[in-house]
């Protein structure tokens, strides 16, 4: 008998996963270094441990005067059903603000983030000389840190003008009602500008501006 021109195998190849691309956009000011330490770094350790994936890398999107609008963390899965709350319960816990957004391929694929924000400018021009001379900075950031709560501080920003201190929390209301009382005893804390950032949308913010004393 002839042989057959071909061979037949009882066991068919398993089909590999497709990978799946994903970005985690956060709306906030946040340098490189501790946007590792405190978003990408443990992200990427809870996707691996659950075999799920991996952070692949991350970026930031500036604004006109050279502050971060928003940061991405770039993220590969194998599974999305199981991979995105993994992802959204390790930021929020990370510290993530309201807001937040996973993106797909073409669209927002989830939103999350339950820290609110308040940005506090201390003016960096027009104050008498020797409140920059003497003043302290670690010492304010502490003091404003212990106002506003633990782990509330997220890092600063130096513009032209002004230098911006980012902190986070359940409540912007109330992060800015504890951190009005230490702007108020501090030479620095004259004329900054306070923006309480309930949401993303600039149209929700309210703008206060600090007494000269």
């Amino acid at each position: 008998m002839a042989a057959l021109g071909f061979h037949c195998s009882p066991f068919s190849s398993p089909q590999m996963p497709q990978p799946i691309t994903l970005t985690a956009r956060l709306y906030e000011h946040i340098e490189p270094l501790d946007r590792g330490g405190r978003y990408e770094d443990v992200l990427d350790s809870a996707l691996r441990e659950a075999s799920l994936g991996e952070v692949t890398g991350g970026g930031s999107q500036l604004g006109d005067h050279g502050e971060i609008e928003f940061v991405d963390i770039e993220i590969t899965v194998n599974n999305l059903d199981r991979a995105l709350p993994v992802i959204i319960d390790t930021l929020e816990r990370s510290g993530a603000p309201v807001g937040s957004q996973v993106l797909g391929t073409h669209d927002v694929t989830r939103e999350f983030g339950k820290q609110q924000s308040v940005a506090v400018y201390l003016d960096g021009i027009t104050l008498p000389d020797e409140v920059y001379a003497n003043l302290d900075f670690d010492d304010l950031v502490d003091k404003l840190t212990t106002a506003a709560g633990a782990d509330s501080y997220h890092g600063c920003w130096q513009g032209a003008e002004e230098t911006g201190l980012f902190f986070f929390g359940a409540s912007a209301e109330a992060i800015f009602a504890r951190l009005e009382a230490v702007l108020q005893q501090v030479p620095i804390g004259q004329n900054a500008r306070v923006v309480i950032r309930q949401a993303p949308d600039v149209s929700l913010h309210r703008t206060v501006r600090m007494p000269r004393q």
